[in-house]
């Protein structure tokens, strides 16, 4: 980015010269004199403020005294930041004794520097540490947001400007004793740990999706160092955490977690960047990291699990690493935002959980797969009836919805849900050949087909109804001709059978229908039923036939006295039921007109009721 983020200034006290010479490859420095640390008596430091440029309850007092607040709560160490409120405003001079901190002029600082550190120092102790900070860094300002994000970080702009608090937090690790980490001046490619001590903007960066600023591992590490904890111990305190940035090109300049490549489709490998630490005292072992995805801005268990990894995270642990994840084989379409949560499953209690969970700055594009149809099963109507097909599904429903379906080839009739893809033709046309259907889907990303092969095969055959009907004794008897109820799908019939008639009736098998020569008389109705046979099933109807007795014996279409002449000769009284020397046995049954075997009175009142003359 930019030059050095601020510049450490040596000075030289009377009693001779303070110079980096510890470093803890590859993580923080610090100053020795004469081969032993220079440290502050009794581990403790004051900062006078000036009430000009940090009057007391302005925004500037209160983030600086939260920087002097984060190194005084790092755990297991005993060094202490206080502070005062000077009457009026001081002299930079750092071997005055007084560690006086102002703002000043951007001019008197060299172009790119945010703040500096003047150092002084007596043999082995630290008596003097001023600290200056730009009045308008870079000529775009501060930002005092608690909580910056990284597009504040990244990009300083006089829309948002440079965050104090993470300077300011910075510049305080000087004043304690911590050298930069790294120098900044190694080659490429020297490795190195992100922490606030890194020499360049934005430093250590922030921690967790809330974007808090907190001191890292190696620094917390250089504190306890210098100013290790002596005394009854405390409870053991933990607290896992993500980190923000990670390392990047440039030696000691962080840079935001990434992960590539910014597009993939399903099932593709996803590579991350990823840093958890240790901030605690203890260390932790089976240690869940659980990667996201979300379609907001906020990670939580609720959004889609992409993969974990399991972690043994010593005390002052700092790992910096890059996991390949396999995407899942179906998702849907869209933009996520990717994250982990380091202890997803909440197995360890912490001191703070606010810090575990990070959202990576950039979304990532899941591409929508052109639809492609998984083959459909071969479909048999039967002709007559109506056809709703099987739903059509897609190899990669999550991703390749939402589609609209159409078909290419539609039949006379013939219509598909648009939605659901289902293919309705209420009257299906009977054809020897399969019909070949053409389905089509169709995304944003494409369209492609699927074919749908369907048979409208014949029928069974529905014969249609016949209405109940009445034969004369004297009259042969001739069904109507039989139908079916659609013979363009139940035609042909192969044949027609009689399942169920009076003695004699008879049937055509090649039309149905049936021929009473000699109608048998019958106090009850008779039952016929027939069957039509075609080569998928059969169908059967019956009707009622009435017998009626007769009394045109000579045929000429009237009952008068000649036909009484044969009636009186066939005429023997009740119980009789063998016809007299004259009356031939088809007369005698046309006598018989109620059906009882013999002709008596009662079939000669029913004979007078149709004399006609």
């Amino acid at each position: 980015m930019k030059s050095p983020l601020r510049r450490l200034a040596v000075s030289v006290a009377a009693l001779g010269m303070v110079w980096f010479a510890g470093h803890r490859a590859p993580g923080y420095s610090w100053f020795q004199y004469g081969g032993v640390d220079v440290v502050w008596p009794g581990a403790q430091s004051v900062r006078y403020l000036s009430p000009s440029t940090f009057p007391p309850g302005s925004t500037p007092h209160t983030h600086y005294l939260a920087a002097t607040g984060l190194w005084n709560l790092v755990p297991a160490c005993d060094f202490v930041f206080y502070y005062a409120d000077l009457a009026e405003d001081w002299v930079i001079d750092p071997l005055d004794g007084i560690s006086y901190t102002a703002a000043v002029p951007a001019s008197s600082l060299d172009p790119g520097v945010l703040g500096a550190t003047y150092m002084g120092n007596s043999g082995a102790q630290w008596y003097d540490m001023d600290q200056v900070f730009s009045d308008l860094p870079d000529n775009v300002g501060w930002t005092f947001d608690p909580n910056p994000g990284y597009e504040i970080l990244t990009a300083p702009t006089p829309s948002n400007g440079y965050s104090f608090l993470l300077v300011a937090t910075h510049e305080l690790g000087h004043a304690l004793g911590l050298g930069h980490s790294p120098f900044g001046d190694e080659p490429p490619g020297t490795p190195w740990l992100i922490a606030n001590m890194n020499p360049r903007y934005p430093a250590g960066g922030t921690m967790g999706q809330n974007h808090i600023i907190e001191l890292h591992t190696d620094d917390r590490s250089g504190a306890r160092y210098l100013y290790p904890h002596s005394g009854p111990s405390g409870p053991p305190m933990t607290d896992l955490a993500g980190a923000n940035y990670s390392w990047g090109d440039a030696v000691g300049q962080g840079i935001p977690v990434f992960f590539e490549p910014p597009a993939v489709e399903p099932g593709a490998e996803l590579t991350l960047r990823s840093v958890i630490e240790n901030f605690g005292t203890t260390s932790e072992f089976y240690v869940r990291q659980g990667f996201y995805l979300s379609t907001d801005q906020v990670i939580d268990t609720d959004d889609l699990l992409i993969g974990t990894i399991e972690w043994d995270l010593a005390f002052e642990d700092a790992i910096d690493f890059d996991v390949t994840l396999d995407l899942l084989a179906d998702l849907p379409a869209g933009a996520y935002y990717v994250g982990s949560i380091f202890d997803d499953l909440d197995q360890v209690a912490e001191e703070y959980e606010d810090n575990n969970a990070v959202v990576y700055h950039e979304t990532l594009t899941v591409n929508q797969l052109v639809p492609v149809i998984n083959e459909m099963d071969q479909q048999i109507v039967a002709c007559g009836g109506p056809f709703v097909g099987p739903t059509p599904t897609l190899t990669h429903p999550l991703n390749m919805s939402p589609v609209t379906w159409s078909l290419d080839n539609p039949e006379p009739g013939m219509t598909v849900d648009p939605d659901t893809g289902v293919v309705s033709w209420p009257e299906p046309v009977r054809s020897q050949f399969l019909y070949t259907i053409y389905l089509r889907a169709t995304n944003d990303a494409g369209s492609s087909t699927q074919i749908l092969f369907l048979g409208v095969e014949q029928a069974a055959p529905q014969i249609s109804p016949i209405e109940n009907e009445t034969v004369y004794c004297d009259a042969v008897y001739t069904g109507p001709t039989p139908t079916v109820t659609s013979p363009e799908c139940m035609d042909p019939i192969l044949y027609w059978t009689l399942v169920q008639g009076p003695s004699g009736l008879e049937i055509n098998h090649s039309t149905g229908l049936v021929t009473w020569v000699s109608p048998l008389p019958s106090a009850q109705p008779y039952t016929i039923t027939i069957r039509a046979v075609n080569a998928v099933d059969e169908g059967i109807t019956s009707w009622q036939l009435t017998y009626v007795g007769g009394g045109d014996y000579d045929g000429d279409g009237d009952v008068d006295l000649n036909d009484f002449a044969t009636f009186a000769l066939c005429y023997r009284g009740p119980s009789v039921t063998t016809p007299p020397h004259g009356c031939s046995e088809q007369e005698f049954s046309c006598s018989d007109f109620d059906g009882d075997g013999d002709a008596d009175l009662a079939d000669f009142a029913t004979f007078a009721l149709r004399f006609t003359s």
